[in-house]
């Protein structure tokens, strides 16, 4: 892009100079036909002013299409900011809805362990009442205990 304005304003340096250069030329009045009339103008100032013209609205067209693009680019990155807030948002309420998952799950298998360790504490003292039960009848009453050698 730098190239091409570069290569433009070179352009209209050389177009300066040429007109400077010939201006006596350009500006001689000579019979010009407006197709329904013939008037005495310069022909090179008519073609100047024409150029001169075209050049406004080349460059009244490049303005526009650039602030088109400009304000096109603006809308696209507020919609992408939207819609990237959209994303975070959702994604923050699955994380929320995760962790309430997840903490529901670790209060069921809290309560699952506490009721499993329940259970082996009052199987393992049930066992070791009856192996109690058994030793002392095996060794002899409930009250006395005899040491076996």
């Amino acid at each position: 892009m730098r190239t091409l304005g570069a290569l433009g304003i070179l352009v209209l340096g050389l177009l300066a100079a040429f007109v400077i250069a010939n201006w006596h030329v350009l500006a001689m009045p000579v019979e010009v036909s407006l197709l329904v009339a013939t008037i005495q103008a310069p022909a090179g100032i008519i073609l100047l002013g024409g150029t001169a013209l075209l050049l406004v609205l080349l460059a009244a067209y490049t303005l526009s299409l650039h602030t088109s693009t400009l304000l096109e680019s603006r809308r696209h990155a507020k919609e992408l900011r939207e819609q990237r807030l959209l994303a975070d948002q959702a994604e923050a309420s699955r994380f929320t809805e995760l962790s309430s998952a997840m903490h529901k799950e670790f209060a069921d298998l809290r309560v699952e362990l506490q009721k499993v360790s329940n259970e082996s504490s009052n199987s393992l003292a049930a066992a070791i009442g009856e192996v109690e039960d058994k030793l002392d009848r095996a060794l002899g009453t409930p009250g006395e205990r005899r040491v076996v050698q």
